[in-house]
């Protein structure tokens, strides 16, 4: 009965804006609660514990030493410097520190029981350089791309490293500690003045963009990204249609908002979080909002948060005064087709709704482009995004074309207004026990139920970035057996769920994660609801257009996501450069 479950399956593909979500894990830690203080002793401890197999008199010197970087860590961290902080430094620490351990074991196992000494001082000195690379890159990117803050801690450590080997009696041992901890700072220096010098991004530094980044996504602070992508100085216009459902009884008033901003980039950073926004400000006057997408793409995506202050402020304002005519016509709802692409015709009020559709075959967003040369004043399009493929990165050819040729259709369509009856109801729901880690947004899913005259039409709005096909088949049946003829599932598109889950996509389709079993029920409260607040509207519409509104363009996420994988080749390049260095180095001295 439902074929798409296949789809599922074979999940592959990887987008721009995820791959970069990506790699967080790469940098957010390492796991465990507090500051892994703990941990960190004891692994100095243990390093200490094992030196005395090598020379006892290294022991002392090497956990006071040791110990002391701890101490620099937290003064490092009292400073402040952008996403610095203690348990950061520790983690970082942690990691060296077993590296270090590992080149000591090395040592040993090389020098004292098979006598391969100079193997054994390289392959110490290669991994110490191999710590020292990244403790360096890592520092710089927490600190912002701050030079003089990263030269002065990492300078600091390589000391308190180096000291415990000078006085030993093994003095060879010394002087490779001393050349794993030259060779890893230089090779740090020289690999990032070499990607911010050749591969900035629209003139931005990407150890600076990067770290920018990852404030949102580790501590949600916004303002530093913002203010490097109005750098770029992408502007478009935004344009938000709103139709208005007013009850002749004293019921709440229903808000259909159909933008064509983009609910991303990613987390609650820039638009992603504008339609919150909006539904807070229109709750407050007593309105139930239902958002669904328009047409947009990545090129949409707004930087500002004061534009989308003055966007929210300024719909609700022209809402509150709105004193437009109001109708109550409606027409039939029909289906129109175009080989892949289907859409609902809903004449309503004066407006005829449009909901877009591939479905069951994958879609991505439908880029404002394709109504180019094609016009119909009353005319409101939806892109009901609504089955998702991991195969589809964006529409190709073929499907915007046909997208196309059925929105000439749609606007060459005579739909008839006949009826002077429409019953509008607003139900919602939530999926008990998920959450946006798990691809539902806080909006959950609002159903609005409308009635004219002679058939009932759902929409279904999940607050999710796309689903899974089977989602869509599944609700259509059952609310079908509801007695409903007519039903279209849609997705907000929003991006709050991206780069939340992290690793492999960044995020989940609903339906991936959220069992369809689990999906159905409160899909059925909610039209069961929207049926039992059934009543008499009147529509009405408002049309705002915002000129240069700043925004994040595609090609900018496509040239960061390009350039930062990029970059990441350079520095496999790097630290296998590093490594060879050090052994070369390290077998040519002694």
């Amino acid at each position: 009965m439902f074929p798409y479950l296949s789809d599922i399956q074979d999940l592959k593909y990887v987008n721009a804006t995820s791959r970069l979500a990506s790699l967080y894990p790469y940098i957010k830690g390492l796991p465990g609660r507090g500051n892994l203080l703990k941990l960190l002793v004891l692994e100095v401890a243990l390093i200490a514990l094992f030196t005395t197999l090598i020379d006892k008199a290294i022991t002392f010197s090497l956990a006071l030493c040791f110990y002391m970087i701890i101490i620099v860590n937290y003064l490092f961290h009292r400073i402040g410097r952008e996403l610095v902080n203690f348990r950061r430094l520790n983690g970082l620490m942690i990691i060296e520190m077993s590296l270090i351990f590992l080149g000591l074991l090395f040592f040993y196992l090389l020098d004292l029981t098979l006598g391969y000494r100079k193997l054994g001082l390289a392959i110490l000195s290669s991994m110490i350089s191999f710590g020292v690379l990244l403790r360096g890159l890592i520092v710089r990117t927490l600190s912002g791309d701050d030079v003089k803050s990263t030269i002065t801690y990492t300078l600091s450590i390589s000391l308190l490293e180096i000291f415990p080997f000078i006085y030993t009696v093994h003095k060879d041992l010394g002087y490779a500690v001393i050349i794993g901890q030259v060779i890893g700072n230089v090779s740090h220096h020289i690999y990032s003045i070499f990607i911010n010098s050749r591969l900035k991004i629209r003139g931005l530094k990407p150890i600076e963009l990067l770290s920018a980044i990852l404030m949102v996504f580790l501590e949600g602070r916004k303002e530093h990204l913002e203010n490097l992508a109005e750098k770029l100085d992408t502007k478009a216009e935004i344009k938000i249609d709103v139709l208005m459902f007013n009850p002749m009884d004293k019921s709440d008033k229903i808000a259909l908002v159909v933008p064509t901003f983009h609910p991303g980039p990613f987390r609650d950073f820039g638009s992603t979080i504008l339609p919150y926004i909006i539904e807070e400000k229109f709750s407050k006057i007593g309105v139930k909002t239902v958002f669904v997408r328009g047409l947009s793409d990545h090129s949409r995506n707004i930087i500002s948060r004061m534009d989308c202050e003055y966007i929210s402020d300024t719909l609700l304002r022209t809402f509150e005064n709105y004193d437009g005519r109001c109708s109550s016509m409606a027409g039939d709802f029909k289906i129109v087709k175009k080989d892949s692409v289907s859409a609902y015709l809903l004449p309503i009020g004066k407006t005829t709704i449009a909901i877009l559709t591939l479905h069951p075959k994958g879609m991505e967003d439908i880029p404002p482009e394709v109504m180019e040369g094609i016009y119909r004043e009353d005319l409101v399009v939806i892109d009901a995004h609504n089955s998702f493929s991991e195969n589809v990165k964006e529409l190709d050819g073929d499907k915007f074309k046909n997208i196309r040729e059925l929105l000439y259709i749609i606007s060459n369509t005579n739909v008839d207004r006949s009826s002077n009856i429409i019953k509008a109801g607003y139900g919602e729901s939530r999926i008990e026990g998920y959450s946006i880690e798990d691809g539902v947004g806080p909006q959950g899913i609002r159903a609005i139920l409308l009635d004219n005259g002679k058939e009932e039409f759902a929409l279904i709005v999940i607050d999710s970035n796309n689903a899974i096909p089977i989602v869509r088949e599944r609700i259509l049946h059952e609310v079908g057996r509801l007695g409903v003829r007519y039903c279209e599932v849609v997705t907000t598109d929003t991006h709050i769920v991206n780069g939340v889950k992290l690793g492999g996509r960044g995020y989940h389709p609903i339906g991936e994660l959220i069992p369809v079993e689990a999906i159905i029920p409160p899909v059925l409260r909610a039209v069961e609801q929207a049926r039992r607040n059934l009543t008499r509207v009147e529509v009405s519409r408002i049309t705002l257009t915002f000129n240069n509104v700043k925004v994040m363009a595609k090609d900018f996420l496509e040239e960061a996501e390009k350039k930062t994988f990029k970059a990441l080749t350079y520095l496999e390049i790097c630290m296998v450069l590093t490594f060879i260095a050090s052994l070369v180095l390290t077998l040519i001295t002694f």
